[in-house]
């Protein structure tokens, strides 16, 4: 009985519809009354996608940290979601989730390229990569620019184990990179001349087959500064109604960021798996490496503003002298970023093509 409830109450929150293919999203959207409990928990490696995958996240949902997330829709359409020290505006169309603004007591930012967010219904296979740009100002007097490129696949579906008899079928996983520039100048005349701050944001999101908000969702972002990386964070969140938190997740005094039952923080602590080499030929990286474990890699270049340019994923399993070569032919020359993420360890480096 537990499990039916369970099950009942995610497909009304979290929108998923009767009629699968035949969306209409603006009847998704939760009412202003509804609301999630978003509970931070420990960051885990998402490992590869596919068909059919079963998730297990029963012993993966201790949280510290919890706050509530409230949505709204105004006369106009607009959907507000809610959190504490942030809200996110979006506009939506029969098929497609749009971000067209956010604010901060810091910042507040305006989409003049609007943000594709997702298209529905979320077909295995289906991918779209578009590109967005924001105005925004920072403390008031501070004018800031955020350009870039989002790609969104949905790289996997399956089922998702909550809880010992407690799974949720016909889920959907979506995997998103954020690649984008952010210049900021006290003077908005100099906002073209200013440095560029960099990031590479790399989501995976578990959805129900069309919902609007995950039930689970993991973020490695990655910083730089003129190509330089500055750091990476890592962080993981479960997002349940409010009423069924206590049947799923358990608090601890014990710090999420720290490795537990197979969970790494992905810091500069945990060891390398992975030694390569880079070189570069015309338009061509090479990779020559060695893997200590077999691994999941996946590969990003991206320009000096922060826009995506080449994506590639691949499993290797342990061994000596493996080479990967990517393909560059098309871009413009130029000093890139190659972000490299192997099991959840992000490394980077500038190459000149």
């Amino acid at each position: 009985m537990k499990l039916f409830f369970s099950i009942f109450a995610l497909s009304l929150l979290f929108g998923k519809s009767a009629a699968y293919g035949q969306v209409n999203l603006s009847e998704m959207i939760p009412a202003s009354t509804d609301s999630i409990q978003k509970n931070r928990i420990r960051y885990f490696f998402p490992g590869k996608g596919g068909r059919n995958k079963v998730w297990d996240f029963s012993r993966k949902l201790g949280a510290k940290e919890s706050e509530r997330v409230m949505f709204a829709k105004d006369s106009t359409g607009v959907v507000s979601v809610i959190e504490p020290g942030k809200i996110n505006y979006y506009r939506t169309t029969p098929d497609t989730l749009i971000l067209i603004g956010c604010e901060s007591p810091l910042a507040k930012r305006e989409y003049v390229m609007e943000k594709f967010s997702k298209k529905y219904p979320l077909e295995y296979g289906d991918s779209i990569s578009m590109d967005f740009r924001c105005e925004g100002m920072y403390c008031g007097n501070h004018p800031f620019r955020e350009v870039g490129t989002t790609y969104v696949m949905v790289d996997a579906d399956g089922s998702i184990v909550l809880a010992e008899n407690d799974t949720v079928k016909n889920v959907r996983r979506v995997h998103v990179i954020d690649s984008y520039s952010i210049c900021m100048d006290i003077d908005s005349a100099a906002l073209d001349t200013a440095k560029l701050t960099q990031i590479i944001d790399e989501r995976y999101e578990w959805y129900l087959p069309e919902s609007q908000y995950p039930i689970i969702e993991d973020v490695t972002s990655t910083s730089y500064f003129n190509m330089n990386v500055v750091g990476t964070t890592k962080y993981a969140y479960c997002n349940l109604p409010s009423d069924m938190v206590s049947s799923y997740i358990t608090q601890t005094d014990e710090d999420i960021d720290g490795e537990q039952e197979g969970f790494s923080d992905g810091g500069q602590q945990v060891p390398d798996i992975i030694h390569y080499q880079i070189e570069t030929h015309g338009k061509v990286i090479k990779m020559t490496y060695d893997l200590d474990e077999d691994a999941i890699i996946t590969t990003i270049i991206a320009n000096h503003m922060g826009m995506f340019c080449v994506s590639r994923q691949w499993t290797q399993s342990t061994g000596l002298g493996f080479y990967e070569q990517i393909d560059c032919n098309g871009l413009r020359p130029g000093v890139y970023i190659l972000y490299i993420n192997v099991n959840g360890k992000v490394y980077s480096e500038k190459v000149t093509l």
